[in-house]
């Protein structure tokens, strides 16, 4: 069975033959998919496609790069949602630091808000971090990221920070054999 962990099929780029793609996955031998969301509007997408299709599961989250948009309000929309029977975790949450936008102490605020958000609802979380190794390890370590555990995503960082995200009982697609 192939599962495919990290997908963004509400994607514009996918508009034009969602329904016919979504229609033949099962045909290819992908049995399940989890529809990751990034943003509020993308999230929504999501709880969309886990609605219509019976093998779609669906992760929602701010990505870093969107924490711009998060208030209050909006994390609370993200907790109600989170409690849906298809709703497996929460991400993509993190930090990046390859754009300058938005600002990294915005980030870094609605990063830990999201991971409180996990711990309280207790699903795991999907970690974007690039170009933020140090601040996102800092992050989860002193947020106990290590109870609710997960998937890290987008990591580009050496064999050791690897080491530290196993150690903290994380998972995740770094190809580093030696680890």
């Amino acid at each position: 069975m192939i599962f495919d962990t990290h997908a963004h099929y509400d994607d514009e780029a996918f508009n034009e033959d969602r329904e016919e793609l979504l229609a033949s996955l099962q045909s290819h031998g992908i049995e399940a998919v989890t529809n990751v969301g990034a943003s509020i509007k993308t999230s929504e997408n999501t709880i969309k496609l886990t609605e219509k299709y019976s093998y779609i599961y669906g992760a929602i989250g701010v990505h870093p790069n969107e924490t711009g948009e998060l208030n209050d309000e909006k994390l609370n929309w993200l907790k109600e949602n989170s409690s849906r029977s298809k709703i497996v975790a929460i991400g993509e949450i993190g930090l990046d630091y390859y754009w300058e936008e938005p600002d990294h102490e915005t980030q870094k605020t609605w990063f830990v808000g999201q991971l409180n958000l996990a711990k309280e609802v207790k699903l795991p979380v999907i970690i974007h971090s690039r170009d933020a190794a140090k601040d996102t390890l800092d992050i989860m370590k002193a947020e106990h990221s290590q109870d609710v555990g997960g998937v890290i995503h987008c990591f580009s960082y050496g064999k050791e920070m690897a080491r530290e995200y196993l150690n903290m009982g994380f998972f995740g697609n770094w190809g580093c054999p030696d680890l």
